[in-house]
């Protein structure tokens, strides 16, 4: 069984001691997603 926590802000599966970075740098992975409308470059 595989132990891990969930960001409140962006939903991603994190290691127990792991911190999860979409807050940090003044942006949001979801908003930045947004922008591209999910087309890769």
């Amino acid at each position: 069984m595989a132990w891990y926590k969930t960001c409140p802000f962006c939903g991603a599966n994190l290691d127990p001691d792991e911190t999860c970075d979409c807050r940090q740098d003044g942006g949001d992975k979801e908003k930045e997603e947004d922008k591209n409308d999910g087309v890769e470059n």
